[in-house]
């Protein structure tokens, strides 16, 4: 292809990316960090049980998170609760029946599996992998009770209140690869039915809750000024942190015992 075409064509993929970027809801352009060489393995899921019954808001849900650690963590690979068919929700029950193998495994605090999901508020934490620049989402929160999704601080998408199963679209558009900070947010308070879905789909694509790979979890790639690990109980280190924690140690260890002989 010769130069003048090449530069054509460029200015060309550039000038469409611009038009959807123009199309979309929300644009984002300045990623929290570069995107990593590994896919993503979800986000971290909290939860807040057993809190004050009259929890009908999104802005009582975040004082309560704002207010003290969550009751647990875990790491939440899709968000559908309960997990099953598009659109499926639940008479309430027990986190035990309702986190999948994954979050249970991965639950830092069992004693929650007993606890009713009624009465609770949730957040899912960690970042957005975009890979491309241009890449315009579209994004769906129905829920039930009330739910919502910030990106990068802002609010994209609101579904607060006390209501059935549903909820609103939109579309954002992100003009850089790398990592967006982003919360879901959802809190049940009513008897009896509730449920939770984060769909998303790139492009024409039909908005979907298999978006494991483009989620990253706080606890592995948040850094330490995240005021979001301030709702963790005695904090994450620093992804790395750990191994170099231990080799301080060795080297600590070594010369006390090279200095006692």
């Amino acid at each position: 292809m010769k130069p003048v075409a090449k530069r054509l064509l460029a200015a060309t993929s550039a000038l469409l990316i611009n038009v959807d970027a123009l199309a979309a809801a929300y644009t984002f352009g300045t990623p929290n960090q570069p995107l990593p060489a590994t896919p993503g393995n979800g986000l971290t899921g909290q939860l807040w049980a057993n809190v004050a019954p009259g929890t009908d808001t999104l802005a009582q849900a975040q004082a309560i998170i704002a207010g003290g650690y969550a009751t647990a963590n875990f790491r939440a690979t899709t968000i559908d609760y309960p997990v099953g068919a598009t659109g499926s929700t639940s008479v309430y029950q027990t986190y035990g029946a309702v986190l999948d193998s994954t979050a249970q495994a991965t639950l830092d605090n069992p004693s929650v599996l007993t606890d009713d999901v009624l009465d609770t508020v949730m957040r899912f934490a960690g970042f957005f992998g975009v890979q491309n620049a241009g890449e315009v989402w579209t994004f769906h929160i129905p829920s039930d009770d009330g739910s919502a999704v910030d990106i990068q601080g802002t609010r994209v998408l609101n579904n607060d209140g006390i209501h059935g199963f549903g909820g609103p679209s939109t579309t954002v558009a992100f003009t850089t690869p790398g990592l967006y900070a982003i919360d879901i947010l959802f809190f049940e308070s009513q008897p009896t039915d509730w449920g939770l879905e984060f769909r998303g789909g790139l492009g024409n694509a039909t908005p979907a809750t298999a978006l494991t790979d483009r989620l990253y979890t706080l606890v592995d790639y948040a850094t330490p000024g995240d005021d979001r690990l301030d709702s963790i109980q005695g904090k994450v280190p620093e992804p790395g942190t750990l191994t170099l924690l231990g080799a301080a140690l060795l080297s600590v260890f070594g010369l006390q015992c090279r200095a006692r002989r």
